[in-house]
């Protein structure tokens, strides 16, 4: 296995993505994990998102 790239589980795990999302991350951006991770990270996605951040709903995130 190459450690220098992701595979479309990996990084779905990672990030909490779905591997559809992560599919189509690697197909446009390349699998490259230093290049994803750059891009994941200035898109404001953090590895492993916090459970209660994702689990907030539309109306908490607009209101605090």
């Amino acid at each position: 296995m190459n450690e220098s790239v992701y595979t479309t589980e990996e990084l779905a795990e990672r990030y909490q993505i779905s591997p559809e999302q992560a599919l189509r991350y690697i197909v446009r951006f390349g699998a490259d994990r230093v290049d994803l991770d750059h891009f994941l990270s200035a898109a404001s996605r953090t590895a492993r998102h916090r459970m209660e951040d994702v689990r907030r709903t539309a109306s908490q995130v607009a209101l605090g």
